[in-house]
């Protein structure tokens, strides 16, 4: 068990590491050509049960949440896109929640902290994800319409400010769906209920400024979600999903993995931001679904 000062001490020291191997010079220069000036980060964290296994192949079968020695997937991935977009980030506030524990299942989202309130920075994001995953009892399903809709409130009520969404899972989301967790009968007789749910909205997220980034960890499979959401009905194209473990499995140094995952994870956002500027994304005010996140779990 760590003493709070150790604990700090190591993710000040995990966040150091990747905020130095990781500078990415293109994202950020293409991001200044389209008038970005700044942007807001919110991170979604999956804790379903499936973590416990899907770390077989490519994190030596620990459970991907693990927290031994060195970071896991999900602290890579937050402080590689946190170090990124912290440019761009104004007052350092990033809403984190986590979702698919027992506390929430497929139906909603806890906020990291109690107050609901936002972690101050990558590091503080990653100290508060380390204290949560160390208790936290993971379930399921995997859906990712919570975290989503979650969002939608977060962007309605900053005035509609640009935000990105950075949501790190380790599974597909499932296309169909018990009785015993639809939330209403047509739901339950849907084959596709989850996947519906999810496409529906990304459907609704599109007439927000949000961009939202699925970074996949684990063994997958994957290859259905780099098509499965991308429906015709969205305003603009607002969702970009990246393959984390392949990326980091590739034969190149970590530091030039991390550059690659950066750009892979990011590149959509100047053509996103692009688009809501042209269609004038903001100015729909649109009205984001009722959603109150729960508190940790204890």
């Amino acid at each position: 068990m760590f003493t709070e000062g150790v604990h700090y001490n190591l993710i000040h020291i995990l966040f150091r590491r990747v905020d130095r191997s990781v500078v990415s010079w293109q994202v950020k220069a293409a991001l200044q050509r389209v008038g970005l000036e700044s942007s807001n980060l919110i991170i979604g964290v999956d804790f379903t049960k499936s973590n416990q296994w899907t770390g077989k192949r490519c994190f030596a079968g620990r459970s991907l949440h693990d927290l031994g020695a060195g970071p896991n997937p999900y602290e890579e991935a937050i402080g590689i896109v946190g170090d990124t977009l912290s440019a761009f980030d104004e007052d350092n506030a990033i809403p984190c929640f986590g979702f698919g524990d027992t506390s929430t299942h497929d139906q909603g989202v806890f906020s990291f902290y109690g107050d609901g309130r936002p972690c101050a920075g990558v590091p503080e994001a990653l100290l508060r994800y380390r204290e949560i995953a160390a208790t936290v009892q993971l379930s399921g399903p995997t859906s990712l319409a919570p975290i989503i809709e979650a969002a939608m409130g977060i962007v309605q009520r900053s005035g509609h400010q640009y935000h990105i969404l950075l949501i790190i899972a380790d599974g597909q989301v499932p296309r169909g769906c018990g009785a015993h967790r639809a939330s209403s009968p047509d739901e339950s007789r849907s084959e596709n209920y989850m996947e519906e749910r999810t496409l529906q909205a990304l459907i609704h997220a599109s007439h927000f400024p949000l961009s939202i980034v699925l970074v996949g960890v684990g063994d997958g499979p994957w290859d259905d979600d780099q098509m499965r959401f991308h429906d015709g009905r969205r305003r603009f194209d607002n969702f970009q999903f990246v393959d984390f473990t392949k990326i980091m499995s590739a034969e190149m140094s970590r530091a030039e993995k991390g550059e690659r995952f950066a750009l892979e994870a990011l590149e959509k956002i100047p053509s996103q931001y692009a688009a809501i500027v042209s269609q004038r994304i903001s100015d729909l005010a649109a009205m984001a679904p009722a959603r109150t996140p729960l508190p940790p779990p204890s």
